[in-house]
Parts: C-alpha cells; sequence; structure tokens
C-alpha cells in the first residue's frame, strides 16, 4: 500500500453531530452540507491532501448521533504531498520513514479544522489496514427521544428539535408490551420504506425498551413541582447488529400509535406478519427525536486509542 518513505495508518473516528445541521451523513453534490462532506474537508486539510472517510451507519436528515464512527488511511507525508496517489508511489524520493499520527493528534487537529459546524471528533482509535467500520460493527444501538402529555403542559427550550413533541399522554405498559411482540428474528418488511436497499428483510432485533426518564437533569431543583413537570419524556431504545433502512422510526411510530390507542396491542403481530409496509398505517415517527447511541465492535480490532 505505500512506499519506503510513507507511513500509513488505518484510524477509528468516533463522532457525535446534531442533525438538523446537516442533510444526512453521506456526502452529496456539491454545496450540500453532510457530516461525511464536513469530517473529509477536515482531515484533508489536516493532512494535505483529500481523502476519503468511510462511515458505519449512514443517518438520514435531522438524526443526531452520540457514537457514529467511520474509519479512514491517513499517509503521513513530506509537506510537499499533494494528492493520495502519491502514497501509492513507491519511487518518489522524500524524506525517511515517519511515525504515524497519534490518535490524540489527529482527533486535535480534525477537531480544529471543523470550526463551528456541529460535528466533534470524541475518540480516535488505531486499527489493522483490513478494519472496515460498516462491515466490522457487531451492534448498533438507537434510541428516540419523546415528550408527552397535555399540550398546556410546558416544554423546555432545550427539547425543541430533539424529541417527538406528542401532546397525548402515552400508555407506557401497552407501549412496552407491543415493543415485546417485535424483538426477536423476524421479516421487517412492514417497517421499511420503499428506499430500503437491503438484500433481505429478516433482521434479528435483539432489544426495544421503553423507559420513563423523569427529565430532571434538564430542570434546576427548585422547578420540580412547577407544571413543566406535567410533561414526561420517553426514551425508546433498539439494538441489533443492524436495521432496514427508517426500521427504527416506522417501529417508533407504531409504538407511540399503541400508546395513544390509535391501534389496538393485539394487531401489532398481524401488522408484522403483513410483510407490507401499508399495513402499518401509522406515521413514521420524526428523524429529530431519533439518536444513533453506539456503534460496538471487537475489542481485538482496535490496536491503540486516545
Amino acid at each position: 500500500m505505500t512506499g519506503p518513505s510513507t507511513v500509513a495508518q488505518r484510524y477509528l473516528l468516533v463522532h457525535e453531530y446534531v442533525g438538523h445541521c446537516f442533510s444526512g451523513w453521506q456526502k452529496q453534490p456539491e454545496g450540500v452540507k453532510t457530516v461525511q462532506s464536513v469530517l473529509e474537508r477536515a482531515v484533508s486539510e489536516f493532512i494535505g491532501y483529500e481523502t476519503i472517510v468511510m462511515g458505519s451507519s449512514r443517518t438520514d436528515t435531522g438524526v443526531h448521533a452520540l457514537a457514529n464512527t467511520c474509519h479512514v488511511d491517513l499517509c503521513r507525508r513530506p509537506r510537499k504531498a499533494t494528492s493520495s496517489d502519491e502514497c501509492e508511489d513507491n519511487e518518489l524520493e522524500v524524506a525517511p520513514k515517519r511515525r504515524p499520527y497519534s490518535c490524540y493528534d489527529v482527533r486535535k487537529a480534525i477537531n480544529a479544522r471543523i470550526g463551528e459546524d456541529q460535528v466533534r471528533v470524541t475518540r480516535v482509535v488505531k486499527v489493522g489496514p483490513d478494519f472496515h467500520a460498516r462491515f466490522q460493527a457487531k451492534g448498533r444501538t438507537y434510541f428516540y427521544r419523546i415528550a408527552c402529555g397535555p399540550s398546556e403542559g410546558l416544554m423546555s427550550l432545550f427539547h425543541s428539535g430533539q424529541c417527538w413533541d406528542v401532546t397525548k399522554d402515552l400508555d407506557v405498559s401497552l407501549m412496552r408490551k407491543a415493543a415485546a411482540l417485535l424483538v426477536g428474528t423476524h421479516d421487517f418488511s412492514s417497517f421499511r420504506t420503499s428506499k430500503c436497499q437491503a438484500t433481505s428483510p429478516v433482521k434479528t432485533l435483539e432489544s426495544l425498551k421503553v423507559e420513563v426518564d423523569d427529565g430532571r437533569h434538564y430542570w434546576p431543583m427548585r422547578y420540580l413541582g412547577d407544571e413543566v413537570t406535567r410533561r414526561r419524556n420517553l426514551l425508546v431504545t433498539a439494538t441489533a447488529r443492524s436495521f432496514l433502512y427508517h426500521q427504527v422510526r416506522l417501529m417508533v411510530g407504531l409504538l407511540k400509535a399503541v400508546g395513544c390507542g390509535e391501534i389496538r396491542l393485539e394487531d401489532v403481530s398481524a401488522i408484522l406478519e403483513a410483510r407490507d409496509v401499508r399495513a402499518l398505517r401509522t406515521a413514521m415517527a420524526p428523524a429529530h427525536g431519533l439518536y444513533l447511541a453506539n456503534v460496538e465492535y471487537d475489542p481485538k480490532d482496535f490496536e491503540d486509542g486516545d
């Protein structure tokens, strides 16, 4: 891969971002700001030549991430190197080999060049040359935030654009029972849209949990008796090795519909078995309540980290 005077190292970049600031993760035509385009610009400015970052999870416009991942190859060259192609040129006479960048230096340099864009690299890990951020992921965890309750109840400004505002109270017990019916290995055709490119609709949903978050960390203690506490904050957490396109948002839409009585609990299994998204008959949960919380790997894949 590299000549005698070059040192290339593959790095895994763990990064977070505010979803509504970007038109999704994946790079699009020039002029459209995506997470990938911001990262590639910052990395290229750092190393002095254009490069590509390969992502593990291509989130949609509006979807947030606490810990998405991508990998990138950084070839440490003398300053006169101007393109990634030169890293393949074994005959180019340049200075002696230089050690790969440290993980700390990579993280610091990329974040410094990202500037004010709402994405940050939170961790950098050295991985082997054959490591792939997408294909070697062992699992992914998403969570979805819902604020529910009477419309006259106040909702914090800090929830705006960060959760689904449902102006009805939801039956959490029914939602949990519906979630349990979806856990396991199933044909999830009823929970994918026409744009899904997966070769098979069969996925194993390892867990789907509905929890109540009292939201106390958003409020000073002196407000705990105020009417702001009339809104309930729900957290739906889904874990699987991979998901179909829009699967999580469609499942959350179903759970919300069950929770407010729009869909009966006994209809959930029939919707799943229909294997047709038209059987769902409910709105997909909006993107801004969804967060990619974690991408899991085998720790043995990691060589070193910061």
